[in-house]
């Protein structure tokens, strides 16, 4: 076991109040990366600093940025400013046939801690409140977590007085240390490294899991509903969004729907036609969205342009759900526009017609 102190990870703080550090088992930089959205003609060496100069940037799309070093057995997913590596979703995919550690610090949220193993969540808690844990074996752990000055044996009294800890992350990262037996050397964290723009959406990770649809009238209609038709209104709905958005004829767009229609599988690669509009359109909604909260480039967007980005972000996660192929989850997140999104992409009459088709007759 590696014999881990505080001394060992001080150079966490130097990552800012929100970073994320994933660990893979057995998993090189490259395929590390890959696993949780890397587009691939974005890969290269670069600083913390440069990627961070992107990320910032309303010009290249507030892009997210993850960087991989290798800790020989293991490898080390880096993400300043970034979560995505605490996601239940891409953990299902980054732990595939291995095993995953992740520690989020996240100052304005949560702070996380999980442990996964073979697409399944083991062990996961917050680490201000490690009594309160979930998972396959919330009890896994507990003996290195005693180690790294995590309490599991912490009593609630029911009352919520608001304790967040500040530092609870770095405990958490400690008990990293515990079980992988590596940790980053903070000279490392000065060079250059393998880095990537990180994009979900072309990720092997399910698409995550929405609020939507709100009418308690579609979930149940949805629940109940064979596989062929939930593909069916699934894909008929993407390609009305499309056309309200006029994205109708976006090459392949139409090809790809119809192929999960059929429930055949459908992998739209970043650097294919389709997968380049794809890309713009995220960039458009994260400009949307980010630039408020930018005060140089707040004003780069009028209203109507801020508003018709914001559509593109409803529409790409639509299509993403709509080309999974667990039926569904592709009806309940290509739905999701039509019963909660906003007035534009909601249409009562098509969400009637939706409601009757997966009420019939199987037969």
């Amino acid at each position: 076991m590696l014999k881990v102190t505080d001394e060992d990870i001080e150079w966490a703080e130097t990552l800012g109040e929100i970073f994320c550090l994933t660990f893979l088992k057995g998993v090189d930089e490259t395929e590390a990366l890959s696993r949780l959205g890397a587009l691939p003609d974005t890969l290269r060496h670069r600083t913390l600093e440069e990627a961070q100069e992107v990320y910032d940037c309303y010009e290249a799309g507030y892009t997210d940025f993850a960087s991989a070093i290798d800790l020989g057995a293991w490898t080390v997913l880096v993400e300043p400013m970034g979560f995505q590596g605490a996601m239940n979703e891409q953990l299902t995919a980054l732990s595939r046939g291995t095993e995953v550690v992740s520690v989020l610090r996240h100052d304005y949220a949560d702070h996380g801690f999980c442990y996964a193993v073979d697409g399944m969540l083991v062990t996961g808690f917050e680490p201000t409140w490690p009594e309160h844990r979930w998972g396959s074996e919330p009890d896994r752990l507990l003996g290195k977590m005693r180690a790294a000055g995590l309490d599991p044996d912490a009593e609630d009294d029911g009352e919520d007085d608001g304790d967040f800890v500040p530092g609870a992350y770095m405990p958490a990262l400690l008990l990293a240390g515990l079980i992988t037996g590596a940790l980053p050397h903070p000279d490392t964290l000065d060079g250059r490294l393998l880095t990537a723009a990180i994009e979900p959406w072309f990720s092997a990770a399910p698409p995550p899991p929405t609020v939507g649809p709100a009418a308690d009238t579609m979930l149940q209609a949805i629940g109940a509903a064979p596989p062929h038709l939930l593909r069916s209104v699934a894909a008929r709905e993407t390609m009305r969004l499309a056309a309200v958005l006029d994205l109708d004829g976006t090459p392949d767009l139409a090809e790809a729907v119809a192929a999960a229609e059929r429930g055949e599988p459908v992998t739209v690669s970043p650097g294919s036609e389709l997968g380049t509009h794809v890309r713009s359109w995220l960039a458009r909604s994260r400009q949307a969205g980010q630039s408020l909260n930018d005060p140089a480039a707040r004003h780069h967007m009028s209203d109507d342009e801020r508003s018709a980005a914001h559509m593109l972000g409803w529409f790409t996660e639509a299509l993403r759900a709509a080309l999974w192929h667990e039926p569904r989850a592709a009806a309940r997140g290509a739905l999701r526009p039509l019963t909660a999104g906003p007035p534009l992409l909601r249409d009562p009459a098509q969400e009637t017609a939706i409601l009757e088709t997966l009420r019939a007759d199987p037969a």
